[in-house]
């Protein structure tokens, strides 16, 4: 008895660029409709969903190894970067291949940019601006390779990506951006690709910079 085919990744990618437009949908839902903070939640979350369907195709093609943080300025040198890395995953161009003019900005739906981010009057076209930035304790030295996912031994307790608010690809305990509320959640990916609300007293915990706080709480994964 033969076994169920497997799909393709072309198959899989077609599928996740569906899933693409639906989630850019939702944002722009969030952003031109309800305006209201529960649209605006679903938004993030799928948003953040379409990252992590990414991550994890980009795992299975490249030995479980999770893509480098990268840094600025934004090239296509940096090809294992998780800006360039992942979005060709979801039909989306490398961030460093958008031209000036179509990079991400905020008020403008995208992928790259929290719905419910406020536009700005004076913008750079030729900006790169991240309102989501890499766990840096995933590739802990610069020019080293980052972690293999199967070296995490709850992957499902790290961060991957968290929200920031600037120039860095790069996110840690003291660039994350919060709510006004200290008891309002921020969304957050983790590395299994599952996305959760966190609060802030936990990701700002010192014990969250030990590895071992994997287990049970949330983590940096930081040694």
């Amino acid at each position: 008895m033969k076994g169920a085919a497997i799909p393709s990744l072309r198959v899989i990618r077609i599928s996740v660029s569906a899933a693409v437009l639906i989630a850019l949908g939702l944002v722009l839902y969030a952003v031109l409709g309800g305006q209201s903070e529960e649209s605006t939640r679903i938004a993030s979350v799928h948003n953040l969903q379409q990252w992590g369907i990414a991550l994890n195709l980009y795992l299975i093609e490249n030995d479980n190894q999770l893509p480098e943080v990268g840094k600025t300025p934004v090239t296509m040198a940096q090809a294992k970067a998780w800006f360039n890395a992942l979005p060709p995953y979801l039909s989306e161009k490398p961030l460093a291949e958008i031209p000036p003019g179509e990079r991400p900005r905020p008020g403008v739906p995208s992928l790259w940019i929290r719905p419910g981010t406020k536009p700005v009057k004076i913008w750079d076209p030729a900006a790169f601006f991240f309102t989501n930035g890499m766990n840096r304790n995933l590739q802990p030295v610069e020019g080293t390779r980052s972690f293999r996912i199967n070296e995490i031994n709850f992957p499902a307790s790290v961060v991957f990506l968290a929200p920031v608010d600037g120039y860095t690809p790069d996110a840690g305990p003291e660039n994350v951006v919060f709510p006004k509320s200290k008891t309002s959640a921020v969304q957050i990916l983790f590395c299994d690709g599952h996305v959760q609300r966190v609060l802030p007293a936990k990701l700002l915990d010192p014990a969250a910079l030990s590895a071992s706080a994997a287990e049970k709480e949330v983590s940096w994964f930081q040694k």
